[in-house]
């Protein structure tokens, strides 16, 4: 069976995003399959950057176009992702048949566009198969769920994990200190679980992450990157932006696989104590047989096996059709109205950017003086610092001559202190040995005796001289 030319569309390349890198990866592993394929995109960002992924397919040698008269050989299928650019490329070829593919259950992109020559439309899991069902009216026949998947190839397994974690990672671009990061930080600095971070939103995007994921026992993620990170052998909690889920395991896995470790599964609140308690739940044994699991199912290989056999079943359903032009031009017609802004929605549009620029402005401005005033805050701060410092330095130094003769006259007190302790127990030895003594004991016994004992007496006080001669 001879390769197909496929035209992939994708509403911007100007990122790493996922659907950026699902296009980047499906696209050469079609070209090494011995198809064709060609990336369209508007949007390329800055594309002569050597980490971009515009760069990254043209080095692989897959032709990247953002105007579709540079494409002149007609492609056998085009493969959409978003509307805008699935709708294009299908009226700029009116005789080739689409499949569109939808990735997210929100994003106004990933709309399904309803025309009749989009064959089939693919949901990457079962909540993108509901919102293309039961939000868009597309007939049950019509939709299939193919899974994300990963290049086993590049993410390679990772030796066997700790008993305990020691590393953790936060895999998203959406992680900062503005949205859920602080929340992850507190639950792995409560745990004791150092933690690295990777994405736009900390300015620190990983053009490679196939190349760091094993250094970490712990990652939080979400879709796609969940399943990068699974598949190298580190345990996931399932966690970004919008909420927190659990600690994917053996026993949860087959169900969070039917909804791509995304949306649906992130139903709790990214909160510390929420993500403590599933930190808790890590365990090295079932995290290894999740990531066997997964490195057994979801690779990249089989994954584009069957979205090719989906793009042939979809140029042959094609060619037994014939479709009425008039009835695309309807579907056209009604595409381009839900999409076209209207002139007064237009002028509105305008009036609300107006107002929500001035007021970025505004904001940019009130922000610029609070952060002078926190400068000038932290000045004072330092500044004081420095004065106490000081001050206790000019202390210790006025108070050490006074320390120090107050130390001394302590040593001479406690000396003269010991000195008549040793006297008085001398003393005390003598007083004993005095009472003990045989003259001591003779008197005593004189002085009971009734005649002699008064006699004693008697010369005793003229001796000391209370009594006259």
């Amino acid at each position: 069976m001879g390769g197909l030319r496929v035209l992939i569309t994708n509403i911007t390349l100007a990122s790493r995003t996922g659907t950026e890198t699902y296009v980047k990866d499906l696209a050469i592993k079609l070209l090494k399959q011995g198809h064709t394929p060609i990336v369209y995109c508007t949007h390329l960002g800055t594309s002569t950057q050597p980490d971009s992924i515009v760069e990254e397919l043209r080095v692989a040698t897959v032709p990247v176009v953002d105007n579709l008269d540079a494409v002149g050989a007609t492609p056998d299928i085009i493969h959409g992702h978003h509307h805008p650019g699935t709708v294009t490329a299908l009226l700029h070829f009116p005789e080739v048949p689409g499949i569109f593919f939808c990735h997210d259950w929100l994003a106004w992109h990933d709309y399904p566009p309803l025309l009749p020559r989009i064959q089939y439309y693919v949901g990457v899991d079962y909540t993108c198969r509901d919102r293309l069902m039961l939000r868009h009216g597309i007939s049950e026949e019509r939709v299939r769920v193919i899974y994300n998947s990963v290049d086993l190839d590049k993410f390679s397994l990772r030796p066997s994990l700790p008993k305990f974690p020691k590393r953790a990672l936060v895999f998203s671009n959406q992680a900062s200190e503005h949205t859920y990061l602080r929340a992850v930080q507190e639950a792995c600095a409560h745990t004791g679980i150092a933690l690295d971070v990777i994405g736009a939103g900390v300015g620190n995007i990983c053009t490679h992450p196939e190349k760091i994921l094993g250094n970490y026992d712990l990652v939080f993620a979400k879709a796609r990157c969940a399943l990068e990170a699974m598949a190298v052998g580190c345990a996931v909690i399932l966690c970004d932006y919008r909420g927190a889920g659990a600690m994917v395991t053996t026993t949860e896995l087959s169900q969070l696989r039917r909804f791509n470790f995304g949306i649906r599964t992130l139903q709790e609140t990214v909160h510390p104590d929420v993500l403590v308690k599933e930190i808790a739940r890590y365990d090295s044994d079932d995290a290894a047989e999740v990531s066997r699991r997964i490195r057994e199912t979801a690779g990249l290989d089989a994954t584009v096996n069957e979205i090719v056999a989906l793009y042939r079943e979809a140029i042959a359903t094609h060619q037994t059709q014939l479709i009425d032009p008039k009835i695309e031009a309807k579907a056209v017609s009604a595409y381009l109205h839900k999409w076209i802004p209207r002139y007064g929605e237009y002028e509105l549009l305008q009036v609300r950017f107006s107002h929500l620029q001035t007021e970025y402005e505004r904001q940019q401005t009130e922000y610029s003086q609070i952060q002078t005033e926190l400068q000038q805050f932290q000045l004072k701060v330092n500044q004081l610092q420095v004065e106490h410092a000081q001050i206790v330095d000019q202390l210790q130094a006025e108070n050490v001559p006074i320390v120090n003769q107050l130390q001394a006259e302590n040593a001479q007190i406690k000396e003269q202190f010991a000195q008549l302790k040793i006297e008085r127990q001398r003393l005390q030895t003598e007083v004993i040995a005095l009472y003990n003594s045989t003259t001591m004991q003779l008197r005593q016994r004189l002085l009971k005796l009734p005649i002699i004992g008064r006699i004693v007496r008697l010369l005793y006080r003229l001796v000391i001289g209370r009594l006259p001669l």
